[in-house]
């Protein structure tokens, strides 16, 4: 094996390191916020006699909050010292991840609504936001906590100091993206139905406001434990992650903004970012822009196994640090191209997934960015 291999393999290992030593970072946090009975911790949705423009909204996810009275009790005292008069919580449930809350917190005319959970809580919560005034506040909780990363909020803060920034942080306005599929035709079923019993198809449009995409990502952020990211934080997705290594390719047309423009690709993955910033300080699309209006297109692809993914992390850590060109051999490579919004037709239905939630089959999925259509809080 020569230098550059073990350079790249090098790089892997220290991505791992990395996002341990990120985990262990906030584990004061974590540690108070993990295995929920939403039984027993009292978010129901709640009424008070208050109304007005001075109350506070909370979306929580509960398997992401070990002790809720400890929670409820760091933002309503954040409230309370920035002057709001209630506070109002609504719990999610497997089957409403915070959709139906949202608007139920939206009836209430709230002055802001917070986010408290992952980034699947957060995607939902946002993208019943977007096109209102409300602002979104956000209480990162999850695993990769993506937008909170690429929004500079302080993830190795305390618990209040999280709080306080989503109760009254700087209104700041992003791109909102979307996804959609239309319904699988009986063909399409007959496929996914082949690829296994939890197979189930997507069809309908579903926010995202990092990355959306089809191929290994998909089957990555699909396939990780829950356990082992408890344990290991965003390095549970590089465990999964070996195991798909050696997936096929995703063969498909892409059709650009109104059809004018349309090519063929050959990726293991397909994605769509609205931003780019990853755990560990990896870049995946360095131009793109949370506020900026445009879709960034994303086409990964490796060769030689281990050599071509390990190629692909040495070259988002060093577009981390603002450098794109590079000397070493190229066993991997992500092509990007800039666009209103996309149109991806496989030659087969594949796995797709919005924000690290897997939505499910689809051979056609259709891509583009509401401009500025959600505002939240930030440093």
């Amino acid at each position: 094996m020569t230098w550059h291999w073990w350079l790249i393999l090098a790089l892997a290992l220290a991505a791992l390191g990395l996002s341990l030593h990120n985990r262990a970072s906030i584990g004061a946090l974590r540690s108070r916020l993990v295995h929920a009975n939403a039984a027993a911790t009292g978010i129901l949705p709640q009424k008070t006699a208050e109304t007005g423009k001075r109350t506070v909204a909370v979306v929580v996810n509960p398997t992401k909050i070990g002790d809720m009275r400890d929670l409820r009790a760091v933002v309503e005292q954040a409230a309370a010292d920035a002057g709001y008069s209630a506070t109002r919580w609504y719990g999610t449930t497997p089957d409403d991840p915070g959709a139906g809350q949202t608007r139920a917190a939206l009836a209430e005319g709230p002055a802001v609504v917070i986010a408290a959970g992952g980034d699947g809580t957060v995607r939902t919560v946002a993208g019943q936001l977007a096109g209102t005034d409300v602002p979104l506040g956000i209480l990162p909780l999850g695993t990769g906590n993506l937008l909170a990363r690429n929004l500079n909020l302080p993830l190795g803060s305390s618990l209040s100091n999280l709080a306080m920034v989503a109760l009254t942080g700087r209104p700041q306005r992003i791109d909102v993206g979307r996804i959609g599929a239309p319904e699988p035709t009986e063909g399409e079923l007959a496929q996914i139905a082949d690829m296994g019993p939890d197979a189930r198809p997507f069809a309908g449009r579903e926010p995202f406001l990092v990355i959306a995409g089809m191929g290994f990502d998909a089957d990555v952020m699909n396939d990780a434990d829950h356990g082992l990211k408890h344990a290991m934080g965003w390095g549970a997705y590089l465990v999964s992650g070996f195991k798909f290594m050696r997936r096929s390719r995703v063969n498909a047309m892409v059709v650009a903004g109104d059809g004018s423009n349309s090519f063929r690709v050959e990726a293991r993955s397909i994605l769509f970012a609205n931003c780019a910033r990853l755990p560990a300080g990896f870049v995946l699309a360095p131009d793109a822009r949370i506020d900026d209006g445009w879709l960034d297109l994303v086409l990964v692809d490796t060769k030689g196994w281990i050599f071509g993914w390990g190629d692909v992390m040495r070259r988002m850590g060093l577009q981390g640090i603002g450098v794109r060109r590079t000397i070493l051999p190229s066993a991997g490579t992500i092509d990007l191209r800039r666009m209103r919004s996309a149109t991806v037709t496989a030659d087969r239905p594949e796995l797709v997934e919005a924000d690290g939630d897997a939505l499910g089959y689809a051979t056609k999925v259709m891509a583009e960015i509401d401009p500025l259509a959600l505002t939240v809080h930030v440093l």
